[in-house]
């Protein structure tokens, strides 16, 4: 099984398709959110969002539970604020970040360490989490940094100038130091935009930990930025050219561009990036849906969205230097939970027509067919 990979007639790409090596089920009754993978235990770390609040759970590769637990709360080992981001510290423990505090945890789920952090744009998140991003400088232990703003979210303010804004704050814990790189005005459509549009600038990042790099793209962008988190300089720019997201070829995007019904978007927006083996990233992309299909949609579900349908999204696979792949579409019913190593992506599988007790799971490989 592999999903079908489309490409344009004026581009010449390599072809990649997504080759199913693998599967499993949680026996669960809501969704396992899966955030993050630590090879050497062979374990995933997740979330669960039920009615007693929300699980944080570790996952064998079978998909059995080796723990959960509700963290949230008054308590020795326990938070009181809302979560934003988790994952697997470089040793195996697990990394929690509220908007005030980052938590280490064992795996038994006992607190080994607190830290306060300061923020200028404290942002919570409720019924989801995002991957926590990390680093060390020049690989020094001593060097510990993260990011404080979860990959997906603007910090920008209504009152503040949008020229003015930078996309990625980081307090590094030695130093006690926040500060911030990548400024809105280095966007390559900055120019293309209208002044008001401060959410064409929603950021979407992620860390490769092994060279101490930035891969950064927004949410109507056609480039991943790649940044040196030592110097804090741009190391290069990748361009992307996706399959079916017309507004990013106009010279002037304005609010008149932005397809919806009522308040809901109904636009495109580039969603995730990931990383693979050697460097290589993959960007998830969502397509825009046509006003009738949408309103067929929420007729038949009032609760429809297609930023959450995987129908509408699209993966690019692309290196450090240039674009791979034309559009490749999702697995049926497939939704991209995180990378594994060995250009493994993993995928959550939920049939909406079928009401299942357990969750699936299926692993794809990317791979190259013709040159």
């Amino acid at each position: 099984m592999f999903a079908p990979m489309f490409i344009w007639p004026s581009i010449s790409f390599a072809q990649y398709k997504l080759e199913k090596v693998d599967d499993f089920k949680i026996n669960s009754l809501y969704p396992v959110e899966i955030v993050d993978y630590f090879p050497q235990d062979a374990l995933y770390l997740g979330y669960i969002n039920s009615t007693e609040g929300t699980r944080i759970a570790l996952i064998n590769e079978k998909g059995d539970f080796i723990i959960q637990k509700v963290l949230q709360g008054d308590g020795p080992n326990l938070i009181s604020s809302s979560f934003n981001s988790l994952a697997f510290s470089k040793e195996g423990g697990i990394w929690i970040q509220t908007p005030f505090e980052l938590v280490l945890f064992d795996q038994k789920f006992n607190v080994k360490k607190r830290t306060k952090y300061l923020s200028d744009s404290k942002v919570h998140l409720y019924g989801r989490m995002e991957v926590f991003s990390y680093f060390y400088q020049n690989q020094s232990l001593s060097g510990f940094s993260f990011i404080t703003n979860p990959s997906g979210l603007f910090p920008y303010k209504p009152n503040r100038d949008i020229n003015s804004i930078q996309l990625i704050e980081i307090y590094q814990i030695e130093k006690n130091k926040l500060y911030k790189i990548a400024s809105v005005s280095d966007r390559p459509l900055h120019k293309n935009f209208e002044s008001s549009l401060g959410l064409a600038y929603v950021p979407s990042y992620v860390i490769d930990n092994k060279s101490n790099r930035l891969y950064l793209t927004s949410s109507l962008d056609n480039e991943i930025t790649v940044y040196d988190l030592v110097s804090d300089m741009v190391n290069s720019r990748i361009k992307i050219k996706h399959g079916d997201f017309e507004m990013l070829n106009k010279n002037l995007i304005t609010k008149n561009d932005f397809p919806s019904y009522g308040r809901i978007s109904l636009g495109p927006k580039n969603y995730k990036l990931f990383l693979l083996d050697g460097g290589k990233i993959v960007l998830d992309y969502i397509r825009e849906i046509p006003y009738g299909t949408y309103e067929k949609k929420i007729s038949d579900d009032p609760t429809y969205h297609h930023f959450q349908d995987p129908i509408y999204h699209r993966l690019i696979l692309l290196n450090s230097s240039k674009q791979l792949s034309g559009d490749i579409a999702l697995p049926k019913n497939g939704k991209l939970m995180t990378s594994l190593p060995g250009d493994r992506l993993l995928f959550q599988i939920i049939d909406p027509d079928v009401e299942e007790d357990f969750i699936r799971y299926s692993i794809y490989k990317v791979i190259t067919t013709i040159k």
